[in-house]
């Protein structure tokens, strides 16, 4: 069968065009994939800060909040109740307190003292009717560390 020139710049313009808009598909799926991996990157991100503030609010809502001696009690033996005398807890809590005799700043890494705090005869006795001002304290990667109530 005999074909003419006509037929043949016919055909071969149309795998120009064939392969024109293969390239423009290819680059259309390709940029729609990357646009999407960054929008699930930031989406991943976003749940990931939100996740690790969820977990944190148990002592966030301490910072800079007045709160009575109970309520601090109550935290310590939450927090650091768990962990016996050779143990150290991720957190530790201070206590500044005020007494007849002057401030006193005592650190609780673990459960080894709970039972003073609620002793009045103790130098770490926390009066259940004072008030303290919660502090989160937090290193330079936002970490926290631990929690400072001092006595007002």
């Amino acid at each position: 069968m005999k074909s003419k020139n006509n037929d043949l710049v016919t055909q071969i313009f149309l795998a120009v065009v064939g392969v024109i808009f293969a390239g423009m598909i290819i680059y259309y799926v390709m940029n729609s994939i990357k646009v999407t991996s960054r929008l699930a990157d930031t989406v991943l991100s976003s749940a990931e800060g939100t996740a690790s503030e969820y977990a944190e609010i148990e002592i966030t809502i301490y910072d800079g909040e007045e709160v009575k001696g109970a309520e601090v009690v109550n935290f310590i033996k939450k927090q650091l109740g768990d962990y016996n005398s050779s143990e150290t807890a991720p957190i530790y809590v201070e206590v500044v307190t005020n007494t007849l005799d002057g401030r006193y700043c005592n650190i609780y890494t673990n459960s080894e003292h709970i039972e003073s705090i609620k002793s009045f005869s103790n130098k770490k006795y926390i009066k259940p009717t004072a008030v303290f001002v919660g502090k989160v304290i937090r290193t330079k990667n936002r970490v926290i560390i631990g929690v400072e109530f001092t006595q007002i």
